[in-house]
């Protein structure tokens, strides 16, 4: 029995439209509004919006097998992805692909006999369109949804560079053990876009995290970040009121050890100014990021700058015990 399209829909969690193009199922995690924003403020980061980080489909079921194609592309210089699948809590197969060619890919698999939940978690660094997904004939069907929203934005961390598998990343992490349906705003080299701030998703989250800074150090211009790091945060708090902001600021990357400045100063320069905005808003809180993953190298990726999965998990641990306090 392959399932619609409204079916789909109902068990996906992170997205906040949905169509059928050509056939396929595509989920979107930025709004029209959004995306045409990005298409004229960066062809790279356009093409990023379409990627599938933070979607996840989550169901139970009595089927005896589940089948799932995807016809997947790349807007990332990451050329791996994978499609994560999970039984009752447990990673039980997945779908994918470590070389430089995206197109479609399936896999079928025998599940284990009664009602199980089924959790798919969709690759960060690739846009995954649904040509199938399939359950046994007469099989049942139901959704699991979660009640709280939130909203996630950020550069490439948050995206999820540079984690193996797109469960690990803090991102889907932090969305898990809160129980929410987290929309990743996540685009890889993103800084503090005041445009995106002030366009509203259509939802009423409880929970915001706001994630830039480093790419903003990286460009060295103080008054632009200035300017664009206020616009920002007073956009969001304006926007949604009633939701609890966390601002984070950026984690510890090699430029820190190595006492690096530009004009903006030292990284740490960034969290200082971002402390600065937040305390003249009610709704935001400021989580110090140098806090959240060990200065260590071993910790990240080879560029010492993105975390890995053991980088990921010091992350989310220690955000999640940063948020709990305040909520």
């Amino acid at each position: 029995m392959k399932l619609t399209l409204q079916q789909i829909c109902s068990a996906a969690r992170g997205i906040v439209r949905a169509e059928e193009v050509d056939g396929k199922v595509c989920l979107y995690r930025f709004t029209k509004e959004q995306e045409e924003l990005y298409k004229t403020y960066s062809a790279d980061f356009y093409k990023k919006t379409f990627a599938t980080a933070g979607v996840v489909l989550e169901f139970a079921t009595d089927s005896k097998e589940l089948y799932l194609e995807v016809d997947t592309w790349s807007g990332s210089s990451r050329k791996y992805f994978e499609h994560s699948v999970f039984v009752n809590g447990k990673k039980y197969a997945s779908l994918d692909c470590r070389g430089e060619n995206c197109g479609l890919f399936a896999g079928k698999w025998t599940l284990p006999d009664g009602e199980k939940q089924i959790k798919i978690y969709f690759p960060w660094s690739a846009a995954s369109r649904i040509v199938a997904l399939c359950i046994s004939d007469g099989a049942s069907f139901t959704p699991i949804k979660s009640e709280k929203r939130m909203i996630m934005f950020g550069d490439s961390i948050t995206h999820g560079y540079d984690a193996k598998h797109p469960e690990n990343s803090y991102a889907s992490r932090l969305t898990d053990a809160l129980g929410v349906d987290a929309v990743n705003k996540g685009i890889g080299g993103e800084i503090f876009f005041p445009a995106l701030a002030e366009c509203r998703d259509g939802i009423e989250p409880e929970y915001i995290t706001v994630a830039y800074g480093t790419n903003d150090w990286s460009k060295g211009n103080k008054e632009s970040f200035e300017t664009k790091c206020r616009d920002f945060y007073t956009a969001l708090s304006k926007n949604y009121p009633n939701a609890k902001i966390f601002a984070l600021t950026p984690i510890w990357r090699k430029a820190c050890r190595d006492g690096a400045i530009n004009d903006i100063g030292k990284v740490s320069a960034i969290g200082e100014y971002i402390e600065s905005v937040a305390k003249h808003l009610p709704n935001v809180t400021v989580i110090d990021g140098s806090t959240l993953v060990p200065a260590e190298e071993k910790y990240f990726s080879p560029d010492i700058l993105h975390p890995n999965d053991a980088g990921f998990e010091h992350y989310f641990k220690n955000l999640l015990s940063e948020i709990e306090k305040h909520i």
